[in-house]
C-alpha cells in the first residue's frame, strides 16, 4: 500500500457532497476517487483497487447494500474494507452494513474529525491484517 496517499474510493450519488468530501480527503493525503453509481465504482475498483471504500446507502440503481453485496463475491473487492457514510443511520441500517462485513459505520452529517479518524483506522488494521494473514500463511509451511 503506498503510505503516502491511501486510495480512497467514494461511492455516492450526491455530486457535491462527495466533491466536498475528495477535496477534504485529498488535503489531508490521499489519493480520491469518485463514483456517483454502483458501476461506476465497480469500475474503479478493478482498476484501481483503493484501500478503502465510504459507500452511501440510498442511491439509484443499486443501493450501497447491493453494491457492498456485490464486492463480497468478487475476487478484488472481497477484501476491501467498506466504511458507510450515510444519512440513513438507523438501528436496522446499522446491523444490515455490519453483518455484511462494514468497517465502520459514519452518519450524514458527519464530523470531519471523527470520519477521517474512522478512515484512518479502518486502513491500517486492514493493513494489520493482511500481514497477519501472510504470517499465518507462511506457518502453514513450517516457516
Amino acid at each position: 500500500m503506498n503510505r503516502r496517499h491511501p486510495k480512497t474510493l467514494i461511492v455516492d450519488d450526491d455530486a457535491d457532497l462527495a466533491h466536498a468530501l475528495s477535496i477534504r480527503l485529498r488535503a489531508a493525503g490521499f489519493e480520491v476517487h469518485v463514483s456517483h453509481s454502483a458501476g461506476e465504482a465497480s469500475s474503479v475498483v478493478l482498476h484501481q483497487r483503493p484501500h478503502v471504500i465510504l459507500l452511501d446507502i440510498g442511491m439509484p440503481g443499486f443501493t450501497g447494500f447491493e453494491f457492498h453485496d456485490c464486492l463480497r463475491f468478487a475476487e478484488r473487492g472481497r477484501d476491501i474494507p467498506i466504511v458507510y457514510v450515510s444519512a440513513h443511520d438507523t438501528p436496522a441500517n446499522r446491523m444490515v452494513a455490519y453483518r455484511q462485513g462494514a468497517r465502520a459505520f459514519v452518519a450524514k452529517p458527519y464530523d470531519w474529525d471523527e470520519l477521517l479518524t474512522t478512515i484512518r483506522d479502518v486502513i491500517e488494521s486492514s493493513k494489520f491484517e493482511v500481514q497477519s494473514s501472510a504470517l499465518l500463511s507462511f506457518s502453514n509451511f513450517g516457516l
